[in-house]
């Protein structure tokens, strides 16, 4: 029997991780330390800058359904290979811009890439290469999102005091260039299928195919279309109840630096407690993941919002630097733990075989809250001075996304497939099969 440590799955997720890392870079954490500079400089108003990283996740959501037809059947490789390199360039490109049009461009574009390409391209690669490991293998990747999370804000402020904004957009180009595009060009494959494995490294005889007699799908691996799953109820309560998740965290990943800053704490202490916060985070992806496995998602992912939920009132509470590290853990833990969760909660449901058009049907609603919540703090914070009442709203949106993942319940076996999933394997590119 092939040991666990042989798997080449785990040397995909490590690429993937690597991939994760990248994307951070137009994630709204990064965005944050960036308002004050591109403020002062430009004049530009908080709405005003949130909007770049809005229109940008609208973008996303709107090409994610085109696209993930496509990662399913070409897999993920060529598509994050291709898009770190362009989000490099885009970042070289921002340490440049001289209108607030240029700025929603370059930002947009990478946002886009971010939220409507490289998300799907690392939850297909994920769930074909692990279905009984996936919460593991997802927590896995989690640490280079959560890594990149607490060291790009630091990046980015160093070089904002040594040199400039635009230096610190810089040199998170290089960054990208030099770390992220070269491993999944060389580490990752579409399926572990087409290297003659199979998912988590088992034995032929363990998952043969995606079907067992009679080309009946098995239970742990369950083929799906999009027409089958739009017909579920458990598809919509899923979509909705993660909504809040998206929504939620577009709004408070943005505004929690400021918010700090705004109850009195000083700049560095406002970006020490969101490194701590990062760093938590990534034991907290651990622990999404151990959940997963132990619990089920459908419990262990309410159940880790009703812990970000409470960390919410904690940040709207915050008056003094011991309760603002306090929030930093729990929300970092709890968030933390949403992370992997969310990333394959539609697989776990759905299945592998299409994964990619499954999310990408979602990713509108999903992506367009989430581009609604930064704009929607910007709009509150502009007209209140205060970010308070936002807080207070999404303690009561995230009790009710976790009622519904609750209520979603397992949805019905599906229908026979028309055929077998291997049966399109040659589809593939042959340099995903090199």
């Amino acid at each position: 029997m092939r040991g666990r440590s042989a798997y080449p799955g785990w040397w995909v997720a490590a690429a993937v991780a690597l991939v994760g890392f990248s994307r951070v870079s137009f994630f709204n954490p990064v965005l944050g330390v960036f308002i004050d500079p591109l403020e002062q400089e430009f004049g530009w108003s908080r709405t005003e800058i949130a909007g770049a990283l809005s229109v940008g996740t609208l973008v996303g959501g709107a090409i994610a359904p085109f696209i993930g037809p496509y990662v399913d059947r070409w897999g993920g490789r060529w598509f994050m290979v291709g898009s770190v390199i362009v989000m490099g360039v885009l970042l070289l490109a921002l340490a440049f811009v001289e209108t607030l049009g240029q700025f929603y461009v370059f930002f947009g574009t990478g946002r886009a890439i971010g939220t409507g390409i490289l998300d799907l391209a690392i939850v297909v690669t994920i769930s074909n290469w692990f279905i009984r490991s996936r919460g593991r293998a997802t927590a896995l990747v989690m640490v280079g999102t959560r890594g990149a999370m607490a060291l790009m804000p630091l990046v980015v402020l160093l070089f904002i005091s040594i040199a400039d904004w635009r230096a610190a957009f810089a040199a998170l180009g290089v960054i990208l260039l030099v770390f992220a595009a070269i491993p999944p060009y060389f580490l990752v494959r579409r399926r572990p299928e087409d290297l003659g494995l199979r998912p988590d490294g088992d034995r032929p005889a363990v998952t043969e195919g995606a079907a067992g007699s009679g080309g009946q799908p098995r239970t742990d691996d369950p083929v799906w279309t999009v027409h089958d799953v739009v017909r579920t109820r458990t598809f919509w309560l899923l979509l909705w109840g993660m909504s809040a998740m998206f929504f939620v965290g577009g709004a408070t990943n943005l505004s929690m630096a400021s918010h700090l800053q705004d109850n009195g704490l000083s700049q560095a202490t406002a970006i020490s407690v969101i490194t701590v916060w990062a760093i938590t985070g990534i034991v907290g992806g651990m622990l999404g993941g151990e959940l997963r496995e132990r619990m089920g998602l459908r419990f262990a992912l309410p159940l880790v919002m009703m812990g970000t939920t409470l960390s919410l009132i904690i940040l709207l509470t915050v008056q003094n630097v011991w309760m603002a590290y306090l929030f930093a853990l729990t929300h970092g833990i709890f968030f933390g733990a949403q992370l992997p969760l969310n990333q394959i909660a539609l697989s776990d449901y759905f299945g592998r075989w299409s994964a990619g058009a499954i999310r990408g049907i979602s990713a509108p609603v999903h992506w367009g809250v989430n581009a609604a919540g930064p704009v929607t703090a910007g709009l509150i914070f502009d007209s209140r001075g205060s970010y308070d009442i936002m807080f207070v709203g999404f303690v009561g949106l995230m009790l009710m996304g976790a009622a519904l993942i609750v209520l979603s319940g397992k949805p019905p076996d599906p229908p026979p497939p028309r055929e077998t999933p291997t049966d399109s394997a040659s589809s593939e590119p042959a340099s995903e099969r090199a």
